[in-house]
């Protein structure tokens, strides 16, 4: 039987980024949200909690431990679900089901195995002209100082006047070889610490803000997390980089240079991804289940090797069906829960409220009481796929039909030499994200952690 949850539909006078969801309370500024956390005793220290509830398991551990939680009624509606105490066990049995495989993980960008360096032998990579490093190599270094600017096609390179594609305009006798930023990154990465005698969360929702910094990286500068059975807020913190950030994507998130300049002067704000880090493994160890919606993001910003973890986005992706077919997070909770999320001007994210909106998506997709309704929905999405699948393919037909024939007439135009690759035929949100100013997904935002 599946746990009961309930839920109700927000107050129009909540502001989502300054909310308590296991209070049911709402704050006019983050620092009140802050000193609620704090002093308020429905939000005790994990170590100080009185009485751990003990919830049986059908996973390898017999038993498992959650924290208790206290917390107090109050007369805000709340749009989000609440798991009676006694559907516990029912609840963390359903998640532990849907654990994806460290395989399915891996295949979605999670890092999943510690930094071993014979995987990046001969793997180095020149700063300036990007060839790899081998040993037939050119010793001369020909490059574009600029970045091509696919744009700009009087003028593609700012250093020359080349018009196409080109190896370079300057050359140096010598390469700069070094290690990708990925690489790079890859060697911080740690397992999160094993299980103790030490009580922690049998299952939390995390989710991170990023920003831009040199070299085109992203840095976490917002973490938050919540128990996954209460809702309970466990972090909501501000991360101050140690790298200078040099694309702040307040449009994305709303946090302002100046919000995080002020927390890290006054010593609230945490020390880098490593202190993110650190704070997250005081409430988890590695029989956690870490819950949220493209987590590969989140975890690759905290540096983090996770064994098990539950994805909306995996979820909905396996039982839609295809590698090309990716829901963001806004469509899931509207579509699913029925939770409306980022009303607020522009769309901005609200970190806290993407952890909850994650979590009951993930309560949606596990569930046996809305297992039904979860595949209809899939079902729809799948008759959906096909049918822009097919209007596609007759779109690349009739591009192809009006090539041919302009070819045939004599005639020549810019689509007469448009690539026969299907993919290249339509705009990426990929190339889109780059060119405005977004790191490149490997190495920073993506879009589709949305």
């Amino acid at each position: 039987m599946a746990p009961e949850a309930t839920s109700t539909r927000p107050s129009s006078s909540i502001k989502m980024s300054a909310y308590c969801a296991p209070c049911n309370r709402s704050f006019k500024e983050q620092s009140d949200l802050d000193k609620h956390l704090r002093n308020s005793s429905s939000h005790r220290s994990p170590t100080t909690r009185r009485r751990p509830l003990t919830v049986s398991s059908s996973s390898n551990n017999p038993e498992a431990t959650v924290p208790a939680i206290q917390t107090t009624t109050q007369d805000v509606k709340s749009p989000w679900s609440r798991i009676a105490v006694s559907g516990y066990t029912t609840a963390l049995g359903e998640l532990s089901a849907h654990c994806h495989s460290q395989k399915e993980l891996e295949e979605h960008g999670y890092i999943v195995r510690p930094y071993d360096p014979a995987d990046y032998v001969n793997a180095k990579i020149c700063k300036r002209c990007h060839c790899k490093q081998t040993r037939v190599v050119s010793r001369e270094c020909t490059f574009h100082p600029s970045k091509w600017n696919k744009w700009n096609k009087k003028k593609p390179y700012k250093c020359c006047n080349t018009t196409t594609v080109s190896r370079g305009c300057r050359t140096l006798p010598t390469h700069d070889f070094d290690l990708s930023q990925r690489a790079l990154t890859y060697q911080d990465f740690r397992q999160t610490p094993s299980a103790s005698t030490q009580p922690k969360f049998r299952a939390v929702a995390i989710d991170c803000e990023m920003a831009g910094i040199d070299g085109g990286a992203s840095e976490v500068i917002l973490l938050c997390a919540a128990d996954f059975f209460t809702g309970a807020v466990l972090v909501n913190r501000l991360v101050c980089p140690r790298e200078r950030i040099t694309d702040m994507r307040t449009s994305i998130h709303g946090i302002a240079k100046s919000s995080l300049d002020k927390a890290t002067a006054q010593g609230q704000a945490l020390s880098g991804w490593e202190g993110a880090r650190s704070e997250l493994w005081k409430y988890i160890d590695d029989r956690t289940i870490i819950v949220g919606h493209a987590l590969e993001h989140d975890l690759g910003a905290l540096r983090m090797i996770h064994p098990r973890a539950v994805d909306s986005s995996i979820l909905s992706e396996i039982t839609v069906g295809g590698r090309r077919v990716r829901f963001g997070l806004e469509k899931l909770s509207s579509e699913l829960p029925k939770i409306q999320i980022r009303k607020g001007k522009d769309g901005i994210h609200d970190c806290l409220e993407d952890v909850l909106a994650a979590r009951e998506v993930v309560l949606f997709c596990t569930g046996a009481r809305t297992k039904v309704e979860f595949r209809a929905w899939a079902e729809a999405k799948k008759r959906e796929q096909i049918r822009l699948n097919t209007e596609r393919k007759k779109a690349k037909q009739k591009k192809a039909n009006n090539r041919h024939r302009r070819m045939a007439n004599g005639g020549c135009s810019s689509y007469a030499i448009d690539s026969d690759d299907g993919d290249e035929e339509y705009l990426r949100w990929s190339d889109i994200a780059e060119d405005l100013g977004w790191p490149h997904p490997n190495t920073g935002y993506d879009p589709w952690s949305d």
